[in-house]
């Protein structure tokens, strides 16, 4: 199993576990009997405890061309009442794997979900990230701050939109160079902005991804859909070009939910395409 750490090029990428998380499968996969995900235990066994689905919130820190990159800032410090009074610990990892809050320079989110915002800010409004501009999904920005939609999301009001106010942050759309070897990356169906990061230096590439899937199984049964995925016949698209341009690409994945740490590339077993954690 690989560490926290992987080297792309001259980018390394740092794994940060925020929290596992679980759920009860007909909550989280409200298409699919718990039956559906029986093949996959052997295979895929840290996705599974006991009678639930076990998933992770996982952040990753990029080091760039003199730069600190955090895509995502996890659930948060909690307690978060939805995940049954979980606490966050992504500020304990940074400082245990020397990334400390005050290096971080951008903050990129993959979407606006709440386990991806949680720890943009103190209880007072301060930035967590001092030095940092927090870069959004303009598609993401306008959908989630509409009135109708941000007063059914409490992360919202209480995360993201004060980034704006502080002026720390900037919106983007398509795909925008964070440094020349970091560059955001349309994937939507999720939510409307849903961005993954594109690394490419000295001729290797990688893709950090959010919730583009959930479950390994997944990758091979890219039909299957969340109850959060917005737009799911989208997403379905969206998972079938991306996993097939990895696959056929060899390329490393960073992929949020997976098993930690999160590192894998997609490979062909038996004629089926299957996650090959590192």
């Amino acid at each position: 199993m690989a560490g926290s750490k992987v080297t792309v090029g001259n980018v390394e990428i740092v794994s940060l576990l925020d929290t596992p998380m679980e759920f009860p499968w007909a909550a989280f996969f409200p298409n699919n009997s718990r039956a559906d995900f029986d093949p996959y235990t052997d295979t895929y066994p840290g996705s599974y405890a006991g009678d639930k689905f076990r998933t992770y919130a996982h952040c990753y820190a990029l080091r760039s061309q003199g730069k600190t990159v955090l895509v995502d800032s996890g659930v948060g410090p909690g307690p978060v009442a939805f995940l049954g009074g979980i606490r966050g610990r992504l500020l304990e990892e940074m400082s245990a794997k020397g990334v400390p809050p005050e290096s971080v320079d951008v903050v990129v989110f993959t979407h606006l979900h709440s386990d991806h915002v949680g720890w943009n800010l103190t209880a007072d409004n301060v930035p967590v990230f001092p030095k940092a501009r927090y870069l959004v999904p303009q598609l993401d920005w306008d959908y989630f701050t509409a009135s109708d939609v941000a007063s059914q999301n409490p992360q919202i009001q209480a995360s993201v939109l004060p980034l704006k106010g502080i002026g720390v942050l900037d919106l983007f759309s398509g795909e925008k160079a964070i440094t020349a070897e970091l560059t955001t990356y349309p994937t939507p169906g999720h939510t409307p902005g849903h961005t993954s990061i594109m690394v490419s230096s000295a001729g290797e590439r990688a893709l950090i991804t959010g919730d583009l899937a959930h479950h390994p199984a997944q990758v091979d049964r890219t039909e299957w859909c969340s109850g959060a995925d917005g737009d799911p016949a989208q997403a379905v698209q969206t998972r079938n070009k991306v996993f097939d341009q990895l696959e056929a690409d060899g390329l490393l994945a960073a992929i949020c939910h997976f098993p930690d740490p999160g590192f894998g590339k997609l490979v062909r077993l038996q004629g089926k395409r299957v996650w090959q954690a590192l």
